[in-house]
């Protein structure tokens, strides 16, 4: 069983017999009632299915003058069935049929409740039992429920019903929630006579989200949840009772009450043999093919030439009703496999590797990475879906709002991010109330932006430590050297949001946004830390990850030591992008250190120091020629910025 796809995961001895524990996957429903897995076992020795007896006599009295039914939701419940069964009598059911019932861990209750569990695992189809003198009006109406109304189930749990849930009811009330699990005001009895047969097929979700709005879970629920076989309903009804007329001395009314919203509609499927053998690399010939799909009662429509194309080529499958998990090409293509047998494909005697090759993009996002953890930084990850607080919702790259989802699992997490620092935040406050004051931490991920048609998608890099403005600032300066970014950084004035105090920046590469750094503002935290945000998009696209190399100059360098005094509103970017602009070829750094505010600086005004390095490569600079170079620097800050020499 377990090469065709079915593991036998225990297998317990019962007194004198055996118990299979099989393992079934979500998408084999069919396979949860013995007659599933007797067509599988049938299918790998080429038996035939023996089907369990299904014939009984009935009285003259039509069904539908003991009980009318009716169905107002025929999505939600596309097939219903009802048969009456009278003048029973309940009592102990016979010994076998609780000895198999208890091997599966049921508990023996009565002769019409083992009925039900039996056929139901016997067949895969849930039914359920409703003492017929007990249902008001003789009638069973499946409807929505209505509001204030409530069920005590079989099992004493009180559930409130609300209108997105199906109920089965009668004239007055609600009788059992549909697909999980009957009432206890009309369950079946010693003192019961009279009884009507439910056997029907609900939607599945509908049945899911019922079950886990009412914390109810039942075997008929974990099989209406997978879907039960919409053919399937006559064989479990007609079995049941046939079990009942047998052991509790029913009479049963003649007839049934069948409402369905359609017919069935069982799915075709053509298999190409070409295709078959080109995916399982076998040379698999028709009539082994159409053997193994007789074998797993699929119907074979195409057994004669047809005059169109040769029928060698092809077979036209109709799908049995209850393989719900075969609608396509590739799956008769599995089918056919399991049943041949994986042991009997064979393996490539020559196994090619091939080693992937990282993406530029992928290359960079590691850079990134192992720079940071290298200088003592750990990687936080954190989740993308956000609460709706001023705190989650500040946006640092788009003026359009946040995506909000439609239908939340919780109201705390009901809108994608727009920012990772808000996450990183949370996090340090987390950290610092569990004793950990100091944290330097970072995250890559996406954030997603509304956008006017679809959202957009961003990558971007968020930093938060416990250090001062200028040291992050210089962080983030050789993480660009170390991507080969040579294009210096503007670092503009910036009213940042809530996220930062008056210490912050706009960071501008090549006239494009590179992020945003600054202090943060005061949110419980006892360490005010500095953070960043960066998009890693365009870090990727700026970065030049050849490798070059370059002869370090053998000549001594000259330092020169400046301050000019410039307008408060001047920023350092500005100074720093107008000496560059005086184009020294033997100017190989710019370095600020300093800034002063006092008695000698006239007010509005602020000292900017700096130096400067001279250094050429192929001889001893002259006094006389940084003299030169350092005279043109300032005329330039002069004629631009309006900078003087500070005297003192």
């Amino acid at each position: 069983m377990t090469n065709v796809g079915l593991v036998v995961a225990d297998i317990q001895s019962v007194e004198d017999d055996f118990c299979l524990d099989v393992e079934v996957t979500s998408n084999r429903p069919d396979c949860l009632g013995v007659i599933g897995i007797a067509r599988e076992v049938a299918a790998v020795v080429g038996a035939n299915v023996q089907f369990p007896e299904t014939n009984y006599t009935s009285t003259d009295i039509e069904v539908s003058k003991l009980i009318s039914i009716a169905v107002e939701e025929p999505i939600l419940c596309p097939h219903y069935t009802g048969r009456v069964v009278r003048h029973i009598t309940v009592k102990p059911s016979p010994e076998w049929m609780q000895k198999r019932l208890k091997c599966i861990g049921l508990r023996p209750v009565n002769n019409i409740v083992e009925i039900t569990n039996y056929v139901m695992m016997e067949t895969g189809q849930p039914l359920h039992a409703f003492d017929l003198d007990k249902l008001s009006d003789k009638k069973i109406i499946i409807r929505r429920a209505r509001s204030g109304e409530e069920i005590v189930a079989i099992n004493g749990a009180r559930r409130a019903l609300f209108h997105d849930m199906l109920v089965i009811a009668d004239g007055k009330r609600p009788v059992a929630i549909a697909g999980i699990m009957g009432g206890k005001d009309t369950e079946v009895s010693e003192s019961t006579r009279h009884i009507l047969l439910e056997c029907a097929q609900f939607e599945p979700r509908q049945v899911r989200r019922t079950s886990k709005a009412t914390g109810i879970a039942s075997d008929s629920s974990y099989r209406f949840e997978r879907g039960v076989d919409p053919e399937g309903l006559e064989l479990a009804s007609k079995r049941a009772v046939k079990l009942i007329k047998d052991f509790a001395e029913g009479e049963v009314a003649h007839g049934v009450i069948d409402i369905r919203s359609g017919k069935y509609e069982k799915k075709r499927i053509t298999l190409r043999i070409e295709r078959l053998n080109k995916v399982l690399g076998l040379e698999i010939k028709r009539t082994i093919a159409s053997d193994i799909l007789k074998r797993l009662q699929f119907n074979i429509l195409n057994e004669v030439e047809t005059g169109f194309k040769p029928v060698s080529t092809f077979i036209d499958v109709e799908v049995p009703s209850y393989r719900g998990d075969v609608y396509r090409e590739i799956d008769l293509i599995e089918e056919i496999a399991r049943i041949y047998g994986y042991n009997n494909i064979p393996t490539k005697t020559s196994i090619s590797v091939r080693g992937s090759v990282k993406s530029k993009y992928e290359i960079v996002e590691d850079s990134v990475r192992q720079f940071l953890i290298g200088i003592g930084f750990y990687e936080a990850k954190t989740f993308s879906i956000v609460d709706t607080s001023p705190l989650q919702s500040v946006n640092l790259w788009s003026d359009r709002g946040g995506i909000d989802i439609a239908n939340p699992l919780r109201q705390e997490e009901s809108r994608l991010r727009t920012c990772l620092l808000p996450s990183l935040i949370r996090t340090k406050i987390y950290n610092m109330h569990h004793g950990v004051e100091q944290v330097r931490i970072f995250e890559i991920a996406k954030v997603y932006l509304a956008g006017e048609k679809l959202p957009e998608e961003k990558t971007c890099l968020s930093i938060l430590a416990d250090m001062d403005y200028l040291t992050l600032k210089g962080i983030v300066e050789s993480l660009l050297v170390s991507l080969g970014i040579t294009s210096k950084c503007e670092w503009l004035a910036f009213n940042g949001p809530i996220l930062f105090k008056e210490k912050s920046a706009k960071i501008q590469l090549v006239n494009n946004i590179l992020g945003y750094i600054g202090e943060a503002k005061e949110l419980e935290f006892k360490t005010l830390p500095c953070m960043v945000e960066l998009d890693l998009d365009l870090l990727v696209k700026m970065s030049n990850l050849s490798k070059y190399f370059q002869t370090l100059s053998q000549y001594p360098p000259v330092l020169r030591d400046l301050a000019v005094i410039v307008d408060e509103e001047v920023a350092w970017a500005s100074i720093e992008k107008c000496i560059a602009a005086a184009n020294i070829s033997f100017m190989t750094a710019i370095n600020f250190f300093d800034i002063y505010r006092g008695k000698q600086i006239p007010s509005g005004k602020k000292s900017i120091a700096f130096n400067l390095c001279f250094q050429a490569s192929d001889r001893t600079l002259k006094s006389e020629e940084v003299d030169v170079a350092q005279h043109m620097i300032l005329d330039n800050l002069y004629k631009t910025l309006g900078a003087e020499l500070r005297k003192q």
